[in-house]
């Protein structure tokens, strides 16, 4: 199965909008169609994501971004390469749940 060309520009255009409740709900959006990917969306939104991560400046939606990767995970489509970027995060900078998402993914990725 797959969202489709026109579905998934939508949501990477919500991911990288300067608006950081359109990123929150891109975010959101990618972890209501999870099983709704295929292998070639899951990995352009996991690479994608996992470079936000990096320069997100609000937590809110940092927190939601590393969820939305972490449930990716579920569909078995990611690998260790499509997360690189993510490893630039300083673990001490996070708080909440973004640690636990980040730890899930470095005990599973890294």
């Amino acid at each position: 199965m797959a969202v489709g060309d026109e579905n998934l520009v939508s949501i990477v255009r919500g991911l990288i909008s300067r608006n950081p409740d359109d990123r929150e709900e891109a975010s959101e959006t990618v972890c209501d169609w999870l099983n709704s990917f295929d292998r070639r969306e899951v990995k352009m939104i996991s690479a994608l994501l996992s470079s936000l991560v990096v320069l997100e400046t609000e937590s809110d939606c940092r927190e939601s971004e590393l969820h939305a990767l972490s449930e990716l995970t579920e569909t078995g489509f990611i690998e260790a390469g499509d997360l690189v970027p993510l490893w630039q995060i300083r673990r001490d900078t996070l708080r909440g749940s973004e640690v636990e998402h980040f730890d899930y993914l470095a005990g599973e990725y890294s």
